[in-house]
């Protein structure tokens, strides 16, 4: 089975092998590393490499992961999102990177979107998604308004970071965005 997900102007698919060079572009980044590394920084190559493999793998263990986001206009990758599980997470997330050439053109909202649909339909139990946005991250909490998320007042501490949970019920976002 092939997943594919389309937006207005997004076509998503399971991140696969031949999109880690893209992953490990954007990653290197400072303005996406900013948010996303544990120093704030960029981080080697090699590191971002067992990143990619750990997304990868993701997919074979969970079942589902982070799509790849392609423009349909251009068919140029755009960035990562979608569900993200790994142990110790606060709950099943809505996770979003975005190139930074590609930041405010509304990619990632759209894209989130439609990820937290097709999560929502693919486990019609979960109450809740979540997403960890560093407190920081004025972008990222723009992003998470806009798909319906509200901040939880939990706080979920990783590498160095203390993250705000933000997080959206299943029943008011399907109300809201639809089923």
């Amino acid at each position: 089975m092939t997943i594919e997900i389309e937006t207005e102007r997004l076509v998503l698919r399971p991140m696969a092998a031949e999109d880690v060079e893209n992953h490990i572009v954007m990653m290197q980044d400072p303005a996406v590393a900013a948010s996303l590394t544990p120093d704030q920084k960029p981080r080697s190559r090699a590191e971002e490499w067992r990143a990619a493999a750990s997304i990868l793998g993701h997919w074979q263990i969970r079942g589902y992961g982070w799509f790849s986001v392609f423009e349909k206009k251009t068919g140029n990758w755009a960035g990562r999102v979608g569900p993200w599980y790994p142990e110790g997470w606060p709950g099943l997330e809505c996770g979003w990177a975005v190139k930074s050439e590609h930041w405010g053109k509304g990619y990632a909202p759209e894209a989130a979107i439609a990820t937290i649909r097709w999560t929502f339909d693919q486990f019609p139990d979960l109450p809740r998604i979540v997403s960890v946005i560093d407190p920081e991250n004025s972008n990222s909490q723009a992003v998470a308004e806009k798909v319906g998320e509200t901040k939880s007042g939990e706080i979920f501490e990783y590498w160095s970071f203390k993250l705000d949970v933000w997080a959206a019920d299943r029943a008011a976002w399907l109300d809201r965005f639809g089923g």
